[in-house]
């Protein structure tokens, strides 16, 4: 199902009460879209998506727009001010997401302003500069390399001592287990990388899962205080749902670009 196809399947469900489904709709389709449409609030034939205020139980509505030509004209709006000054993807997604809204918009502002020709000449100036002030630092460095090595021996020698000290040591990214006496009894080297596999196989087995993403129309189960520690995004986005305190929340990603 398109963008376009399901944010009106989303509406009829909203509108029509004597058949809120097409005909021949699936039921775990069904499902998923009485899960969407919790987002959602059908104004004047309008649909509107509601982003709930950061701290406040009220909600910001944003016009969803279906056409893809308006979409583009949207963009393109945002992107150059009436000065004619071109904005970056940040700047335009801002302007944009404080009136409309649509499944994928921040990833399409992305590729419109790639195919700026504007910002694409603008883009190529500045990698031109990167390279020359590249070149210029490796020459730098080469130099400061050449200088050095009349100290090169003696320096070794001190690191040598150290070396020896530092080795005799467990690496700092290892977790060691020390019983009441002070003997060590296990190191795990890859503490981190053991974590992150254990929440990935819970994930998979969808055990402890607290939180349900919607995207694309997909559910999938995952822990809400992993992403929340993980990214600033996801913590934000849960206060915002309201996906803090409660036990099971359901979350459409569709504003996440991930499309």
């Amino acid at each position: 199902m398109s963008s376009e196809e399901s944010y009106l399947a989303i509406q009829r469900y909203l509108t029509d009460e004597r058949e809120p489904y097409a005909p021949g709709t699936h039921g775990n389709t069904k499902r998923k879209i009485r899960k969407a449409a919790a987002c959602y609030i059908v104004r004047n034939g309008i649909l509107y998506y509601q982003r709930r205020q950061k701290g406040l139980d009220e909600f910001t509505e944003l016009e969803v727009v279906l056409q893809a030509e308006r979409r583009k004209e949207l963009i393109t709006e945002a992107h150059i001010t009436s000065g004619g000054e071109h904005l970056n993807q940040q700047q335009t997604w801002e302007i944009i997401s404080q009136k409309y809204w649509w499944r994928g918009v921040l990833k399409q502002v992305k590729d419109c302003i790639r195919e700026c020709s504007h910002c694409q000449s603008k883009q190529e100036k500045m990698r031109g500069n990167a390279e020359e002030a590249t070149k210029q630092a490796a020459v730098r460095q080469a130099r400061r390399k050449t200088s050095a090595c009349a100290n090169e021996e003696e320096d070794d020698e001190a690191h040598d001592d150290l070396d020896l000290e530092q080795s005799s040591a467990p690496d700092k990214h290892e977790l060691v287990f020390v019983d009441s006496k002070g003997i060590v009894k296990q190191f795990l080297p890859k503490h981190g990388q053991t974590m992150l596999d254990k929440l990935n196989q819970q994930r998979l087995n969808n055990e402890f899962c607290d939180i349900t993403l919607l995207i694309e129309g997909e559910e999938y189960r995952t822990h809400k205080a992993v992403l929340a520690s993980c990214s600033d995004y996801f913590y934000e986005l849960f206060v915002e749902k309201g996906a803090m305190s409660s036990h099971e929340a359901v979350v459409d990603l569709s504003e996440y670009c991930f499309y």
